[in-house]
């Protein structure tokens, strides 16, 4: 029913980093072929071997590819997977004795391009992170692990970052936030100072009656491509009938049912649905910006959506500040700053 609870936009899920004073362990899964074509099956264990042994040399990690996880769960008379529901991970996790599970799929595609869609699950946590990148299958390959090496780095570091996406002055942005009065106005005049066209969506109201814990409901999202989100363990949805059942009952439960169905299950066109009227509405919107403030605006988190594209563009935690203007001035700039890329 998580989708029930905000289904004005988004999901959520909980953010796990990688602590200083430990070792996590990483296991890496297949990369599944997700086409017809059995010529590319090769790459399968190759991609996540090369991404392991990339990792390996830019963390201080212990790694499990994808040959050792198998050697593993053939103690507990299982075989490693090329696919996995989201709620069966955590099994696995607790059989191997791992932090992180890795996997994913590819995509073949005209033109020798390959697409690249990547997830990582964290033990104890019904979270998942999913992003895609798309490179050429000869002479990009080596680079496109490394570029995907470094999206993975980012997103562990302290500031749990993700970024594909330059956002310049002369964008029109709909801001969705937790704080007002004079806070509010410093942030919005930062973005309008910069060149930025503001969408409407969230007038300065005497009091915003959202608090920082229910802003960190829209932290966590599930877009068209890439996802931060929480996962439903549909083994858990179980709605009883019998000769029992008052009519009062069957109402309810008949009612919860279709809830699931239309939130969670049929999510992803709510949500698409959602954000084209979103834009509709206010005259077309190029970003929905969701920031997230702690009650003494002294720190916030980003969530960016691409209306148009209705993907996840950019997250980013712990941006720092004395102001709220402070702190939006550095989101400005982290924005529209040229994406990193590798050598």
């Amino acid at each position: 029913m998580k989708r029930a609870v905000i289904a004005a936009f988004l999901a959520l899920t909980v953010l796990v980093t990688l602590r200083a004073d430990a070792v996590p362990t990483m296991a890496f899964g297949y990369l599944s072929n997700s086409s017809d074509d059995k010529n590319f099956d090769y790459l399968e264990s190759l991609f996540t071997n090369s991404f392991a042994n990339s990792l390996n040399k830019l963390f201080n990690v212990n790694v499990i590819r994808p040959g050792e996880v198998d050697t593993l769960l053939k103690k507990h008379d299982s075989s490693l997977q090329k696919k996995y529901q989201p709620f069966e991970v955590q099994d696995l996790l607790e059989k191997i004795n791992a932090d992180y599970f890795i996997n994913g799929k590819f995509a073949p595609l005209p033109d020798n391009r390959i697409k690249i869609t990547m997830s990582v699950f964290a033990r104890g946590h019904n979270s998942i992170f999913t992003f895609t990148n798309t490179g050429r299958l000869e002479t990009e390959l080596f680079k496109l692990v490394d570029r995907i090496a470094l999206v993975m780095t980012d997103f562990f570091g302290d500031e749990n970052l993700y970024r594909t996406e330059v956002i310049q002055p002369g964008k029109k942005l709909a801001i969705l936030t937790n704080i007002d009065g004079p806070d509010l106005n410093e942030l919005y005049h930062a973005f309008l100072s910069k060149g930025y066209k503001l969408a409407s969506m969230q007038g300065n109201y005497v009091k915003n009656y959202m608090d920082e814990a229910e802003i960190g409901h829209f932290k966590y999202i599930a877009a068209a491509e890439n996802q931060y989100d929480i996962f439903s363990d549909t083994r858990t949805f179980v709605f009883k009938y019998g000769t029992w059942a008052s009519d009062p009952y069957v109402e309810k439960v008949t009612y919860m049912r279709n809830m699931l169905k239309i939130y969670d299950f049929g999510y992803n066109s709510v949500r698409n649905e959602l954000l084209g009227k979103l834009s509709a509405r206010f005259g077309g919107i190029d970003n929905l910006l969701v920031i997230g403030f702690d009650s003494g605006v002294g720190s916030a988190w980003v969530r960016c959506i691409n209306v148009r594209e209705k993907d996840l563009v950019w997250m980013q935690s712990n941006i720092t500040g004395k102001s709220s203007g402070d702190i939006a001035n550095k989101i400005i700039e982290r924005m529209s700053t040229k994406l990193q890329e590798t050598q």
